[in-house]
C-alpha cells in the first residue's frame, strides 16, 4: 500500500509541475508587460510607452523621462501628423485639433505664448518647430 500510495502522489506531482510553471510563467510575463499609450485623431495615431507607478516614481523621482513626457511627446507627434493631413486636405475639424494641441497647457513644451496671439498660418508652416517632440536633457 505504501509503494502504490508513494507511485500515486508522485504521479500527480509530475501532473501538477507543468500547472504549476505555466502559472509562474504567467506571473513572471505579467510583471514584465510594456503598456501602451495612444493619441489618436482621424487617421493620425500615436502610440508610445507607457511606465507602470512604481517604475515611472523611481524614474521620474530621478528627473528622468516619465510618463507626463511621454504623453506630451506623442500630442507633439500628432500634431504634426495632423498638420500634414490638413495641408493636403484643410477642413475645420483638424484645424480645431492642431490648435487645441498648440494651446494645450503642457509642463515639458512650453510654448511661452506671447500676448500677440500667433496665426494659425504660421504654426502650419513652422510646424516642424512648433511641434519638435524631442527634448535634449542636459
Amino acid at each position: 500500500m505504501g509503494k502504490a500510495t508513494g507511485g500515486l502522489v508522485q504521479h500527480r506531482l509530475c501532473k501538477m509541475k507543468p500547472i504549476y510553471l505555466f502559472s509562474l510563467l504567467t506571473i513572471l510575463f505579467s510583471c514584465t508587460e510594456k503598456y501602451t499609450g495612444e493619441v489618436s485623431f482621424k487617421s493620425c495615431k500615436i502610440k508610445y510607452d507607457v511606465l507602470d507607478e512604481k517604475e515611472e516614481f523611481k524614474v521620474d523621482g530621478q528627473h528622468m523621462v516619465g510618463n507626463q513626457w511621454r504623453l506630451e511627446s506623442a500630442k507633439q507627434e500628432l500634431a504634426l501628423c495632423l498638420c500634414e493631413k490638413y495641408l493636403q486636405n484643410p477642413n475645420k475639424e483638424t484645424k480645431d485639433k492642431i490648435l487645441e494641441i498648440y494651446n494645450d497647457d503642457f509642463k515639458f513644451y512650453d510654448r511661452q505664448i506671447s500676448f500677440k496671439p500667433v496665426d494659425f498660418d504660421s504654426i502650419l508652416k513652422n510646424r516642424k518647430e512648433v511641434f519638435d517632440y524631442l527634448i535634449l536633457i542636459d
